[in-house]
């Protein structure tokens, strides 16, 4: 190789100079949170904590936050699994943690871009999965980039095991291409910056000046071939969309990065590292990457706001009732009357902490309306986006706006979700709690709901509370309706499934004709050869009862891998699942094809329970939601975490831990009956980095997860 490969500029040695003369207090405010592991850190603080700060004008060799984290199989490491972190630009791993901490090679750079051109993924020295190339864009937009080159079509371009050898071009302009119809040649795009400056004589490639220098100023930071390894294709233009706007970009792949060069942007940022940490996660686990979330300035955010929706206009239908009919005071609703939708605007409460975003709607129902999980960008609540009559509920209709709503004094959604609550707000320190109130007409209940959303937390707790201030006891319902989108999309996909930790249900109401009707009982999940957890078993609708209470109900998509849990907490004692069937007409609730599943919690075992309600008495329910992400198949959810399941193609089991909080330097420990199979290093749990420990091949359960604060057994 040219000797110009391990020459250090100048000023990168300035560069560093710089970083070791920054003040500490700056220096800390420029390194981000959530390092797996302390020489993690140090490598990003030594190549971008500059770039963090503004003391260095370049572009990034890592990225600017820490990304995901996991145990991935490597058969020689302890426990067969070794520790990685991944970035935006690239994946830093440790294979060996009893090796020499000291050495520049104790933490060592994936060589992703060849996993990502060649399909074999390495679980050892000599060991690999075989899947298919990568179909991503190594360039440009992520989607409607048709013309920008993938990794999969460098599969016959690049020199790997010694193959496809280039000849020597020293001085030569790089004038290919590279795009969906194969290479090409461009003379117009033979730039100066481009000229041919350097050969590997290992992998017989050649490197353009603009592509070299750049490796070459970043030497002062790091040994080249520990950052970027050898060159394996030759440099081509690409014609790729940046921002939907299609330019000429020139690109090459290294062992362990890629290169780009956008002779449109300004300097220094006409060469980058490739988003190859992205895609390398894309590619493997099918999500994208997601990274620890930044602290605060302040614990929480408070701000009120308007939310203007389409609302069809009930005034001219409400029906006024008389003593005697069973929902007397409240309205009937004359649908043939319903008014057209017009835009109303109303009172919106955002209460936002570092890892939620908590959105109240207090005129229709004092409603949580939804909660979006920071760290995903993935809203837990199906949220309707028109305000719209349905035919469901002891009404004869109700607002299926979405959220979490108070179900009281009734069975169903009771009558309050579509009226105004007053609302107020507490706060110290550690926690946020919103106050919705209203009093119930029928009966003269005073229901109060609460929500609670804490410090640095992921996860807020719900309390219900009804108090009969009357002189006679009035028999009294109250539940917590979650109305889910467990993909965060609005929709109800394929993937979706109902996790109720119970062996047996309750029919409460479908029209599958292979089901029993009310009030029987099923097996759960399996039941005459179908997983009624899978809702796309169903032939039609289907409500179920837990025959006893549940420590916790999830919904959860593994298609998109998210959803939530509620987990039950104090007087809960019901729990429910609903969800239409394939047959059911969107417009009935909705003006798009927007869709829902329901989870109940209640202070009753089913419908049909109507217990009394004392004169001066109060009956309450308390419930925590954590979203959930990452997971494969969420198997147990308590206040301390929730853990997964995933079954890899490999045969191996994935477990995945999940904290609602940060919990500092722990210790997982997972056992195989009475064997400790894995330990892992001190590190923190968080609840932006779920943390998955890939298991190898051959491990069967039961599985003990231990950690401080969790102890769980998985089937």
């Amino acid at each position: 190789m040219n000797s110009r490969w391990y020459r250090f500029a100048t000023y990168s040695f300035i560069l560093l100079l710089l970083l070791f003369l920054l003040p500490v207090a700056e220096l800390e405010a420029a390194t981000p949170e959530g390092f797996a592991e302390p020489t993690f850190r140090q490598l990003w603080e030594r190549s971008d904590r500059a770039v963090a700060s503004g003391q260095a004008n370049r572009s990034w060799i890592w990225g600017a936050a820490a990304g995901q984290r996991r145990y991935e199989r490597f058969d020689p490491a302890p426990g067969a699994a070794r520790l990685v972190q991944y970035f935006d630009k690239a994946r830093m791993e440790i294979n060996d943690p009893a090796a020499d901490r000291r050495s520049a090679w104790f933490v060592t750079c994936g060589l992703l871009v060849v996993e990502l051109i060649t399909g074999r993924v390495q679980v050892g020295p000599n060991s690999f999965i075989t899947r298919s190339p990568a179909t991503i864009p190594l360039a440009g937009d992520p989607i409607n980039n048709p013309d920008a080159p993938t990794y999969a079509m460098l599969a016959e371009l690049a020199a790997i095991d010694g193959a496809r050898r280039a000849p020597v071009a020293l001085g030569q302009l790089v004038s290919a291409t590279l795009g969906p119809a194969g290479v090409a040649r461009d003379t117009a795009l033979a730039r100066p910056e481009t000229v041919i400056t350097s050969y590997d004589e290992v992998t017989g490639r050649n490197v353009p000046r603009v592509f070299q220098r750049f490796m070459e100023q970043q030497g002062a930071l790091a040994d080249p071939l520990f950052t970027f390894g050898r060159p394996i294709t030759e440099a081509y233009w690409a014609e790729v969309r940046i921002a939907g706007r299609s330019l000429p970009v020139l690109f090459q792949a290294f062992e362990r990065r890629l290169l780009t060069y956008n002779p449109a942007n300004p300097e220094p940022w006409k060469v980058e590292m490739g988003n190859v940490g992205q895609h390398y996660y894309q590619w493997r686990y099918g999500h994208e990457l997601r990274y620890a979330q930044p602290p605060s300035a302040q614990p929480f955010t408070l701000r009120e706001t308007r939310m203007t929706l389409p609302t069809y206009e009930l005034g001219p239908a409400l029906r006024a009732t008389a003593p005697g009919d069973p929902i007397f005071p409240y309205e009937r609703l004359d649908r043939t009357l319903v008014g057209p939708s017009v835009l109303r605007s109303y009172r919106v409460l955002q209460v936002e902490n570092r890892f939620l975003t908590l959105t109240f709607l207090p005129e229709l129902g004092g409603r949580l309306l939804q909660a979006v999980d920071r760290s995903s960008g993935r809203a837990i609540f199906y949220q309707n986006p028109v305000v719209k009559p349905s035919p469901f509920g002891q009404r004869g209709w109700w607002l299926g706006l979405g959220g979490l709503e108070w179900a009281a004094p009734t069975e169903e959604h009771g009558y309050l979700e579509n009226l105004p609550w007053d609302l107020t707000i507490s706060q110290d320190a550690a926690a946020v709690t919103v106050t919705m109130r209203s009093v119930e007409r029928q009966r003269g209940f005073v229901v109060t709901g609460r929500v609670t959303l804490y410090a640095d937390e992921a996860r807020f707790t719900t309390r219900l509370e009804v108090y009969n201030p009357t002189s006679s006891a009035q028999p009294a319902q109250i539940w917590m309706n979650g109305m889910l989108s467990p993909a965060g999309d609005n929709r109800v996909g394929p993937g979706l499934r109902f996790i109720a930790p119970t062996e047996q249900m309750v029919i409460h109401a479908t029209n599958d004709r292979a089901l029993p009707g009310p009030r029987s009982l099923i097996a759960w999940p399996q039941h005459d050869g179908r997983n009624l957890g899978d809702p796309t078993s169903w032939s039609g609708y289907l409500g179920t009862f837990t025959p006893t209470p549940v420590p916790f109900l999830a919904a959860y998509d593994i298609v998109a891998d998210s959803g939530a849990a509620v987990i039950h907490g104090t007087g809960v004692v019901g729990g429910k699942i609903f969800a239409f069937g394939p047959d059911l007409e969107p417009g009935l609730y909705t003006d798009d094809q927007s869709a829902y599943v329901e989870v109940w919690s209640g202070a009753q075992a089913t419908f049909w329970d109507d217990p009394p309600l004392a004169t001066g008495a109060t009956r309450v329910i308390e419930t925590s939601w954590i979203p959930l992400w990452g997971l494969g198949l969420p198997q147990q959810a308590t206040l301390e975490g929730a853990v997964g399941l995933l079954q890899r193609d490999d045969s191996g089991l994935t477990v995945t831990i999940a904290s609602p909080r940060i919990v500092p330097a722990t210790q997982i420990v997972i056992r195989a009956g009475d064997r400790e199979i894995f330990r892992s290093a001190s590190l923190s749990l968080r609840p932006d980095q779920p943390l998955s420990v890939e298991l190898p091949p051959g491990v069967v359960g039961p599985l003990r997860i231990e950690a401080d604060g969790l102890r769980l057994v998985l089937p």
